[in-house]
């Protein structure tokens, strides 16, 4: 049984827009717009990970009012919190429905079954589509962990994917002592090559048609919210389809044809 988790960070701490993820957007917090919309995907399930720090204690509220699942953990140490939520689901969950005929390890597990998509919650227009796509790249190809950044697609950043395989998730937390690495969970492994002969890496391109999307123009537009700018350009996209069922390639038609669009 193959079971894929999307797992979003989420904090309070942001340095240049505190609190970015409660701020809203056409009435709901952008960490709901992330939530609900990875929430239409055919991942099995989405859980929220925050901080043990008390200032995150507002998003478990958040989590708890909207039935949400919700994980606390290292604040620094991504690494540490995306193992630690797959490794209580894994044995939760995948331990008590395996299948009994499926071949198993020799504590009895299938840890290949499990596949953790990781998503950031600044990240309000993220494409169920997308996700849906990448799992069915990744499920066609033999790799341990894809990411759609790929510089020869259109995947700018606030469009982020990653999907990794238990085991691999695991090998790193074991063996992966830099701090560097471990504050940004998988994000750098599409960017080193120290794993190379132990994780398998592929990238997802998204190829929009060149006769819709000016990749000139567009290949590094900016969607995630980091910045008051940026949160200013998000009211303006969802004012314009004022909810929350557009695409990504809806965004970008509709950032191309604006004179706001900012690169």
């Amino acid at each position: 049984m193959m079971v894929y988790i999307i797992i979003i960070q989420a904090r309070m701490g942001s340095t240049r827009l505190p609190g970015k993820v409660l701020k809203k957007l056409l009435d709901k917090e952008i960490v709901l717009w992330c939530y609900d919309r990875c929430l239409k995907s055919k991942a099995t399930d989405v859980i929220l990970a925050t901080s043990e720090n008390k200032e995150n204690d507002v998003l478990e509220s958040l989590c708890i009012e909207k039935n949400i699942k919700c994980y606390r953990g290292s604040e620094m140490d991504l690494l540490d919190r995306y193992f630690q939520i797959s490794k209580k689901y894994y044995y939760n969950f995948l331990n008590c429905n395996r299948d009994v005929n499926k071949d198993v390890n020799k504590d009895g597990n299938n840890k290949s079954d499990l596949k953790v998509i990781r998503i950031t919650s600044d990240c309000p227009f993220i494409d169920y589509e997308m996700i849906n796509k990448m799992i069915d790249y990744y499920e066609e190809n033999s790799y341990n962990y894809i990411i759609n950044h790929n510089k020869d697609a259109i995947t700018p950043e606030g469009s982020c994917i990653e999907i990794i395989d238990y085991e691999s998730l695991e090998y790193l937390w074991l063996n992966e002592k830099d701090m560097t690495f471990r504050e940004h969970a998988t994000g750098l492994l599409g960017t080193i090559n120290k794993y190379d002969n132990i994780i398998k890496i592929g990238r997802y391109s998204y190829l929009p048609s060149k006769e819709i999307i000016d990749y000139d123009k567009m290949r590094y537009v900016k969607v995630s919210i980091d910045t008051l700018e940026d949160y200013i350009q998000a009211q303006y996209i969802v004012n314009n389809f004022k909810d929350d069922t557009f695409s990504y390639l809806d965004v970008l038609i509709f950032l191309q044809s604006s004179l706001h669009m900012r690169l």
